[in-house]
């Protein structure tokens, strides 16, 4: 396994424009739970080439992985910024919102209707959903076959959104 890790290594300074040897890399750190040393190898590769997409992707996948939400965020944005077209971008940005969502909800410190703060938390809540609602519209929009990008997020949000036409469609498509 070190030899496997030292020659992913040796392939990405021989060999930097194939993402092959950078790919394999992170998943063997990820696997493993070793996520500073996968930050430290995509933060490496992102100084030498800081508008690389499929970088700034792995960026925002190990901030996902560990929960860093904010910059899970941050970094998908990054990515959809310099490539409009990168649909796992948008589908990973819409599903950390939709996470956010129903952790907020799990947190939410009422379920009573009568208290003043359920309507506040509501409106946050529903917040998180709209934001994720683009974004998983957009993957489908660009991948409308790869269902696995776009299909349960929008179930989910066009159902706590209230969208019933919406809704609808989605559910006969999960059938």
């Amino acid at each position: 396994t070190l030899n496997w890790v030292e020659t992913l290594k040796s392939g990405i300074k021989a060999f930097p424009e194939y993402t092959f040897f950078f790919g394999n890399l992170i998943d063997y750190y990820s696997n493993n739970d070793q996520y500073n040393e996968a930050m430290v190898f995509a933060d490496e590769m992102l100084v030498n080439e800081p508008d690389n997409t499929f970088y700034l992707y792995v960026k925002a996948y190990l901030y996902h992985n560990i929960k860093d939400y904010d910059k899970a965020i941050e970094y998908y944005k990054k990515v959809i910024e310099t490539d409009s077209q990168y649909a796992e971008a948008y589908s990973n940005l819409g599903l950390i919102y939709c996470i956010k969502a129903q952790e907020y909800s799990d947190k939410a410190s009422t379920v009573d209707v009568s208290n003043p703060n359920y309507v506040k938390e509501q409106q946050i809540i529903k917040k998180f959903y709209e934001e994720a609602r683009p974004c998983y519209e957009k993957a489908r929009l660009l991948k409308p076959t790869q269902t696995d990008l776009w299909l349960q997020g929008l179930y989910r949000i066009y159902y706590n959104l209230g969208l019933g036409a919406e809704f609808e469609e989605i559910e006969k498509l999960l059938l």
